[in-house]
């Protein structure tokens, strides 16, 4: 008999996962080891590289993409658990392949705490079904499993709670059956709206909870409730800053804020340090120098562990400098930035009240760019008050060092500013082509060559079909946008002056594509720049171009070369280098052909 079972369980004990993961139950503070045996499906089994891809996750001190390393045939990567670690889902990918558990599905890592899913691990799980399932009709009924689960083990989850109840509302048969549910979501964001006063952030779940079951309308209304409610809390005084900022006579603002401020006591400090703000730069504008000063020392000095500090002292020192006031003062600030460029953030900076701070993973040479270009934004405008003040010599040496640390925007515009303003000629021909050359470096880097999806699914302001062999052999800048992006609507002057220039270029075809989801074709026609530029509009009729094209915000912009290969692709508004880099890149595909 023990030998029958023996043969029974061998199969099982010799056989290896393809993909583990270790320990089982992975606790916050301890390292997980993910490990994965080829065996060629997804990801040929002589793979040069393996990396593991994080769709979803929380665990921000943690890269979205980490290079696994390969010992006897076997690719192992491992990462500790931070305090706030609750889930991430995650597949593995070499080059165009990819591995995952099934086609519906990805890899994940729950955070327990003794076997048991910490709070919130459930309801982040069922954020990531949407990275693993797409538009599946499945996806929002598998989310409502997970938020059931989250509120089985955690009952007062505020968030489930209101996913949930959103859910049963969209899928209720009969307009009773949504009234009941969303009735009993206005009373469980209500329950929450109790502790907005004394509880910091419960104010940004109030409102989260309105906007996840659609009635974003009630924003400004529950924000109104609550300065009436609790005008003598530090949510009521932020809230009050808000209001009187949306105030357009000036002198009106200033005003209340003073009115305002005559309830600051040592105990209460903290609630004003908004009006403060205000106050300086609306005295700053007025160039009340001995007013703008005295409002700047009551938040220039750091309060708490906030890595937005040093920003904070070069933003005063640019106020002060743009209105040519205090510039011993605003130098003093410039300096003290300056000397803390080395902690300027880097990456998206979370704070939730129950963890404070989360700083998120960033690479060393990331994180030296981001010094570095804070080092030439100082030391720039330091220049800049050097030459205010007539230290002409100064200035020079120091916009030099500026541009050594960094040529980015703001450090160019600086030194564009000074050099034009004290016809230095040569050095501001020397650094356009310095800031192209770095330009063209940083774009090449970027370059890919994957095979652009069929350009079959647009049409013009007529609704007339656009032909795609009208774009066969020509390269092509295709740019998604929605008239409702204000992004987007900032990119249009830059990307009429790119049409200028190649307008006449019979190589070079443009395509400003309208995509947005909320968008139709009558939106398309009626937008106000068909009459302000010249530039060809289409309009997209495909719902899924995005997942096509593989971008999730706009605008997104494209350059397909005359192969109708994708060569670059840009996602989101750049500013005014936008211009010079399409330009480059469109140059960069001509002369690859």
């Amino acid at each position: 008999m023990k030998r029958i079972l023996f043969l029974m369980l061998l199969p099982f004990t010799v056989a290896q996962a393809q993909v583990t993961i270790a320990p089982a139950f992975p606790e916050r503070g301890q390292t997980v080891t993910v490990t994965y045996n080829p065996d060629g499906k997804g990801i040929p089994a002589d793979a040069a590289e393996v990396t593991l891809v994080f769709p979803y996750s929380t665990f921000y001190d943690v890269p979205y993409r980490i290079k696994m390393k390969a010992q006897n045939g076997v690719w192992t990567t491992s990462f500790k658990l931070a305090r706030y670690a609750t889930f991430a889902s995650f597949y593995l990918q070499s080059g165009e392949a990819v591995n995952r558990p099934a086609p519906d599905e990805l890899y994940e890592v729950c955070v327990y705490k003794d076997k048991v899913p910490v709070c919130n691990a459930e309801l982040h799980r069922a954020y990531s079904l949407g990275s693993a399932m797409g538009k599946s009709p499945q996806l929002g009924a598998r989310q409502e499993e997970q938020y059931r689960k989250e509120l089985k083990r955690y009952p007062d989850n505020y968030e489930a709670k209101v996913r949930l109840l959103a859910y049963q509302m969209n899928k209720a048969k009969t307009p009773k059956e949504k009234a009941k549910f969303r009735a009993e979501a206005h009373r469980v964001i209500a329950d929450k709206f109790k502790t907005a006063a004394t509880v910091p952030g419960d104010m940004n779940k109030v409102t989260m909870g309105y906007l996840i079951i659609g009635e974003n309308s009630r924003l400004d209304s529950i924000r109104a409730v609550a300065l009436e409610r609790y005008p003598h809390t530090g949510l009521g005084r932020d809230l009050l800053t808000s209001a009187i900022a949306r105030e357009k006579d000036t002198a009106k603002q200033i005003a209340r804020y003073e009115a305002a401020l005559k309830e600051e006591n040592r105990e209460n400090a903290a609630d004003f340090d908004g009006m403060h703000e205000r106050l300086f730069a609306l005295y700053a504008a007025r160039k009340d120098s001995a007013k703008a000063l005295y409002h700047a020392r009551f938040f220039s000095f750091p309060k708490d562990d906030s890595p937005y500090y040093p920003e904070k002292l070069k933003d005063i020192a640019q106020a002060l400098l743009d209105n040519g006031i205090a510039l011993d003062t605003a130098r003093m600030f410039a300096s003290r930035s300056l000397a803390m460029a080395e902690r300027f953030p880097v990456g998206i900076i979370r704070y939730f009240p129950e963890t404070g701070y989360i700083y998120p993973y960033a690479t060393d040479s990331a994180r030296q760019v981001v010094y570095n270009t804070a080092k030439g934004n100082l030391h720039s405008m330091l220049a800049l008050i050097d030459m205010k003040q007539g230290k002409d010599a100064a200035a020079a040496k120091r916009m030099e060092q500026a541009i050594k640390s960094s040529i980015d925007k703001e450090t160019v515009d600086n030194a564009t500013l000074f050099y034009s303003a004290t016809g230095r000629t040569r050095e501001l021909q020397e650094l356009e082509a310095l800031r192209e050359r770095d330009m063209q470096a940083r774009i090449a880097k970027q370059e890919i060559r994957k095979p652009a999806p069929p350009l079959n699914t647009f049409v013009d302001m007529n609704g007339r079909p656009l032909d795609p062999a009208s774009l066969k052999g020509k390269i092509v800048v295709i740019d998604f946008w929605a008239t409702w992006c204000i992004p987007c609507m900032q990119e249009m002057p830059y990307l009429q002056k790119l049409y200028d220039q190649y307008r006449n270029d019979p190589d070079v075809a443009f395509m400003i594509v309208n995509s947005g989801a909320r968008n139709t074709l009558a939106d398309a026609q009626g937008w106000s720049g068909n009459k302000k530029y010249t530039f060809p509009v289409y309009y997209n009729t495909d719902p899924a171009i995005g997942d096509k094209f593989k971008f999730t915000v706009i605008p997104a912009t494209y350059v397909i070369d005359k192969s109708g290969h994708i060569r670059f692709g840009n996602i989101g508004f750049e500013g005014p280098d936008v211009e010079m880099k399409l330009r480059l890149q469109i140059e960069m595909a001509r002369n690859k052909e």
